[in-house]
């Protein structure tokens, strides 16, 4: 009865430690940033991960409004990490400065969001591309106001975005501290197993 008793801890123990490591709720945008100026399509790049998750949508309004709604641009149902969320066209809006959010909602109710602010949508009013280099909320009625002669085409801010560290990457830390309780647990399971080789040759002895 004991070396049952003993046996059935260590497959629990077994159980715990190499179960697979819960993915953490995990909602954010890498492209576009904040105070970035767009035009045309734009690829809206992030990660939504988590357990549990249901769906996330992808939506925007214009940051001057009053109203609290939200325009949806594209709807996930399943995990994404560092790939494209949504593809949003934004010659079909007005030029003006503008919010996205993802919202991922997983099982029980539970909610995670992320805002990007200050994206300046520009398909059809002409700006300084050299205020591009340093960009700052501008209001529509100076842009309107401005007399800006281009005579090429304006060519969006390019500023290449660091790569956050994606957390779905397991350490060599962590695959040593596993390979260490791998061996520990096999030298356990040895253990159980020899001592009820003995106990049962002494009964049959």
């Amino acid at each position: 009865m004991q070396i049952i008793s003993a046996l059935f801890l260590v497959l629990s123990l077994m159980n715990v430690w190499f179960s697979p490591f819960p993915q953490l709720d995990l909602v954010r945008i890498q492209t576009p940033v904040d105070g970035d100026y767009l035009q045309g399509s734009v690829q809206i790049i992030g990660t939504v991960t988590g357990t549990g998750l249901q769906t996330a949508e992808i939506s925007f309004r214009y940051q001057d409004s009053q109203s609290q709604s939200w325009f949806v641009i594209s709807q996930i149902n399943s995990p994404v990490v560092d790939d494209i969320l949504a593809t949003w066209d934004t010659s079909t809006i007005a030029d003006g400065v503008y919010q996205i959010r993802v919202l991922a909602v997983y099982e029980n109710g539970r909610e995670q969001e992320k805002i990007i602010n200050n994206l300046n949508v520009r398909n059809y009013t002409p700006f300084d591309p050299i205020q591009t280099e340093n960009p700052e909320v501008l209001s529509t009625d100076i842009l309107q106001n401005q007399n800006v002669t281009i005579e090429t085409t304006p060519t969006l801010r390019s500023s290449p975005t660091a790569m956050p560290p994606n957390e779905m990457v397991i350490s060599q830390s962590q695959f040593i501290t596993t390979a260490i309780q791998g061996g520990i647990l096999g030298v356990l399971f040895l253990l159980v197993i020899a001592l009820f080789i003995i106990i049962r040759s002494r009964k049959m002895g």
